[in-house]
């Protein structure tokens, strides 16, 4: 699991492409106010995800940060 930091605007229409690659990940809001959102990977396509974010990382102004203190993510709701 990984969390990023976009534009609050941006926040739909990047789970969307995401949706996109069907099967590579799952994306939750976690803070729509900041636009914090936490990624969920399948372990085999992190690569592919990690290629997807050079090439549109900038046009999103995605930043990735480290987990908000206090936001419960969605692998501590599996276990």
């Amino acid at each position: 699991m990984r969390f990023f930091k976009l534009p609050r605007r941006r926040i739909v229409e990047f789970n969307y492409l995401l949706a996109g690659y069907e099967g590579m990940s799952i994306v939750r809001t976690i803070d729509r106010e900041r636009g914090i959102i936490e990624v969920l990977l399948a372990p085999d396509l992190e690569d592919d995800f990690n290629e997807l974010l050079r090439e549109i990382g900038a046009e999103f102004e995605l930043t990735e940060v480290e987990k908000p203190a206090g936001c419960s993510s969605l692998m501590d709701e599996s276990g």
